[in-house]
């Protein structure tokens, strides 16, 4: 009971009430022989059923890297590229006003959908006070509001504010270790990315291809599937880790320093620093290369 519940993140008194109610269901006694068998087959076959699920994970995961790929070499294609002839769907929007202007059009006249990757961590206070007025018109209208933000949200007071004045509302709200880029796409039609994801506001292209805002919206359904609802207590997997170290292992493993997964991941240079010594611990590893390497090597980091 006790390899099961820890499993499937249960606690044990609802393995022990599944098992009861299965056992109910198959008119069976708990005590005979026979109920013994088949609660160990029930139990061998749910253990299968996350096995599957858990290869099903591993392959959307390497789905997303490689549509992240694609995704972003297109992206830099567009971005390179005189905004006239060759692409005439695609606008470059220079400077903070000419984004925010096409922004406050879209969340006038968008009728279905808002999705939005919010990168760089706790978002600055000026910044919400801009969007309520906005993301409060469109929940008015009927319009579903998705927002993937990063873990790292979580410990930012504000930012945890405005989700959850979000959530009540009735937008959706998830968190992601890292995001590839910030991103918006109002109505699966336009999709807003910046030029440059450092420096988001110095300009961004404005894309309606609809190969390409196709592309843009399954990158972020795939992302929106693994992301973690923000109310929610962040899970471990089998090796005991959370998706934010899982993450650190990853960059470490190909090679990033402490700032720029500090970077990457929206958090401070201590906070990895911190994580890194903790998994270097939890490894037997005493470098951060060894961690890697030994992360790999014990199936730690997968797809």
């Amino acid at each position: 009971m006790s390899d099961l519940s820890e499993t499937l993140d249960w606690p044990p008194e609802r393995v022990t009430a599944a098992f009861n109610k299965m056992i109910h269901l198959s008119s069976l006694d708990p005590e005979s022989e026979v109920s013994k068998s088949r609660i160990t087959q029930i139990r061998s076959s749910l253990i299968s059923f996350l096995d599957r699920q858990e290869e099903e994970l591993i392959r959307r995961q390497k789905e997303i890297a490689t549509s992240r790929q694609v995704i972003f070499q297109l992206l830099a294609e567009y971005a390179e590229t005189d905004t006239g002839d060759r692409h005439p769907r695609t606008r470059r929007l220079e400077g903070r006003e000419a984004i925010q202007s096409l922004i406050r059009t879209m969340a006038d006249t968008c009728t279905s959908e808002v999705a939005v990757f919010a990168t760089g961590g706790g978002q600055p206070a000026e910044s919400l006070e801009a969007a309520k007025p906005l993301d409060s018109a469109v929940l008015e209208r009927g319009v579903r509001v998705r927002y993937v933000y990063l873990d790292s949200v979580r410990n930012d007071g504000a930012t945890t504010a405005y989700a959850q004045w979000l959530t009540r509302r009735g937008g959706q709200v998830r968190t992601v270790p890292h995001l590839p880029t910030r991103l918006l796409i109002y109505d699966r039609a336009l999709a807003i990315a910046p030029v440059n994801p450092q420096v988001a506001d110095a300009a961004a292209i404005a894309l309606e291809d609809l190969g390409v805002v196709s592309a843009l919206q399954a990158l972020f359904e795939r992302t929106w599937e693994q992301a973690s609802p923000l109310g929610e207590d962040r899970t471990r997997d089998a090796q005991g880790l959370t998706a934010q170290e899982r993450a650190v292992l990853e960059l470490l493993a190909r090679g990033f320093t402490d700032e720029m997964i500090a970077r990457k991941l929206a958090v401070s240079v201590r906070t990895v620093r911190r994580m890194t010594a903790s998994l270097m611990t939890r490894l037997n590893a005493s470098s951060r290369f060894q961690a890697g390497a030994l992360a790999v090597a014990r199936n730690w980091l997968r797809g």
